[in-house]
């Protein structure tokens, strides 16, 4: 008895050092260090937004939170550029460069009564400080529409936060569900609530070729459709099928829209092109690419298939090659970060 009491009370502060800070404001994901105060910052139709003079990059924050803004309560806020800054004054926003802060994306949120200050090394930082904002308003914010009833205010407090991860990513695949490109952005709406950076897009599979390429028609023709699809449980035997044609494909115009609206929030998009397996869709619409002939089909199943882009093929490479070069064209932030 007399040990296990000695017991609980060595190793009770061990296990109470490994509890995790407490949440006050349910921030998702949880900021290194928050502070409370007392009191509230109130958004108001005519809060001022101040920017840094010059530095374009940083007027996407402030636009972002500026769209918000209008979207949810119907304010329509406008930023004003900042030479110098001072002291806060009331009613406002604002966004400050701050070079001491040792992480590329991270911030200090402070919110006063009167006041909002934003401080970060880079714009990233800021928008991820505009993203902790938008969290301590109340649910509806960032809604699409106007709330008269709701009071916008934000508790006062003092947060700093950096991530600890540099590649923080989440997938999609479209290869085998095709998703609309309102449903992406969508989805790169919420990794950037949740402060992602990196959206790795499944582009190419199998089961279906999702993305426009010039250079290769039949991809978008033949590549981008699969007789039918799988229903129920691979495991389910006999097989059975939906009997619907099933299509879609991204045009480049769609990607280039798609990636721009990352940009904006500061997603890198990461594109997956198979190879030289998962490639059956490529070989239904270029049989020559294959080792055997064919006939081939995309597949209106899940698994692992045996045909692949044949490497004994001098056509097979120049295939590749076209294909990556429009890729890269595409997307050039996740070919020059890859780089």
């Amino acid at each position: 008895m007399t040990i296990r009491f000695w017991a609980l009370l060595i190793f009770f502060p061990l296990f109470a050092n490994c509890q995790p800070a407490p949440n006050l404001f349910n921030l998702v994901p949880l900021p290194q260090s928050v502070e409370a105060r007392k009191g509230f910052f109130t958004l108001k139709k005519d809060t001022r937004i101040y920017t840094p003079e010059g530095e374009a990059e940083w007027q996407l924050p402030a636009q972002y939170f500026m769209a918000m803004t209008a979207t949810s309560t119907g304010y329509r806020l406008t930023s004003q550029p900042l030479k110098k800054f001072k002291e806060p004054k009331g009613n406002s926003i604002y966004f400050l460069p701050d070079p001491s802060i040792v992480s590329d994306e991270g911030y200090i949120l402070e919110v006063k009564t009167n006041a909002v200050i934003i401080r970060a090394k880079t714009a990233a930082g800021a928008f991820y400080a505009v993203q902790t904002l938008r969290q301590l308003m109340p649910p509806e914010f960032g809604g699409t529409h106007s709330y008269g009833s709701v009071k916008w205010v934000a508790p006062s407090c003092l947060i700093q936060d950096a991530p600890r991860f540099a590649y923080r990513g989440m997938h999609l695949d479209v290869g085998r569900h095709f998703f609309q490109p309102v449903f992406v952005k969508k989805y790169i709406d919420m990794l950037a609530m949740h402060k992602f950076n990196t959206f790795h897009w499944h582009l190419t599979e199998d089961q279906g070729w999702r993305i426009e390429i010039k250079k290769y028609p039949e991809l978008q023709r033949t590549a981008s459709c699969r007789k039918e699809t799988l229903v129920g449980h691979y495991n389910d035997m006999p097989h059975q099928f939906d009997g619907k044609k099933y299509c879609g494909f991204y045009t480049q115009r769609e990607i280039k829209d798609i990636v721009e609206y990352a940009k904006k929030r500061f997603i890198t998009i990461i594109p997956e092109i198979e190879m030289p397996g998962h490639s059956m869709a490529a070989l239904s619409a270029y049989p020559d690419l294959g080792c055997t002939g064919g006939p081939y089909e995309a597949a209106t199943k899940w698994g692992v298939f045996d045909d692949v882009f044949c490497a004994g093929n001098d056509q097979t490479f120049a295939f590749l090659d076209d294909v990556l070069a429009e890729v890269c064209e595409l997307f050039p932030a996740a070919i020059s970060t890859s780089g």
